[in-house]
């Protein structure tokens, strides 16, 4: 017996208002998946605003007249350079805090994995109150006539703003800044990320790159290396804190051509050329 039903003719499943959104979710699905792929991407390419050409007023001997700062320690001094041209604010904000004695018994509270030493805290621990310390907060100066190069001093206490306006802020806390794993200090990587001209300097001279355009840096170390290496090679506690106290008995500003040094520069990256073994010598002789 013969059915009176006929079968509906069959509809393409490509024009249903399902296959439609699923569509149209899926195409949304997969823009996201690029977007964060390009985003992998770039943050393995150039970064932005850094120039391609570069004064490294870092490497070059400062005029007679230029600011210095000594820090007389327990375990030697260091002498450093000062930028007041390139960071005016925290160049008068910190010189007020040496010259009104702030940081004499000041302590160098922290060193991290031999990249950076904490220093100028109150407190030898650096999970510790810190009363008394001065808790201005200056804006970041950023300038591109100074890096993160090995030596180079930096000041961050923090954030001012909210997510994605905040802004980084120095204070009364430093950073004394010298090198990373030479894992990530691969020359052709590093100009790949931050151009040849600072690819090149990070490579031969040692630095934190990642600290690029985002702390405030005021001076760099010219003197009193062999003290500078003995800090970020020191013993430390799981907190970082140095295992044995390390005091910054005195500091005061003075001038280049009243402290002086025979060869004035940075340290080549001991990884990279034997040069530096023989520039330690001169330096500290």
């Amino acid at each position: 017996m013969e059915s009176d039903y006929e079968n509906p003719k069959k509809k393409n499943p490509l024009n249903s208002p399902a296959f439609r959104k699923y569509f149209r979710v899926s195409l949304v699905a997969i823009i996201v998946i690029l977007v964060f792929v390009l985003l992998i991407w770039l943050a393995g390419a150039r970064q932005a605003g850094i120039p391609d050409e570069i004064d490294f007023i870092q490497l070059e001997e400062p005029e007679d007249d230029n600011p210095v700062v000594i820090f007389e320690t327990n375990i030697g001094s260091i002498s450093a350079v000062l930028y007041p041209e390139e960071t005016p604010e925290y160049y008068e904000y910190f010189t007020g805090l040496v010259e009104s004695g702030y940081y004499d018994g000041t302590y160098v509270c922290a060193v991290v994995d031999s990249a950076y030493a904490l220093g100028g805290t109150p407190d030898a621990d650096p999970n510790g109150d810190n009363e008394g310390a001065d808790e201005t907060a200056i804006e970041a100066e950023i300038s591109d006539k100074l890096w993160a190069l090995k030596g180079s001093m930096a000041s961050f206490v923090g954030t001012t703003g909210m997510w994605p306006f905040q802004k980084n802020c120095a204070g009364s806390t430093f950073f004394f800044v010298n090198d990373i794993d030479d894992v990530y200090m691969d020359e052709s990587a590093l100009k790949r990320s931050y151009g040849d001209a600072l690819g090149s300097a990070f490579a031969e001279y040692g630095g934190i790159p990642n600290f690029t355009q985002k702390y405030t840096i005021f001076a760099q170390v010219y003197d009193g290396w062999d003290v500078f290496d003995a800090i970020m090679s020191t013993e430390v506690l799981d907190t970082s804190q140095p295992a044995t106290d390390i005091v910054i008995e005195r500091a005061y500003i003075t001038t280049y051509g009243e402290a002086p040094v025979e060869v004035y520069g940075i340290p080549v990256d001991s990884s990279s050329d034997e040069e530096s073994e023989s520039y330690a010598e001169t330096v500290t002789e």
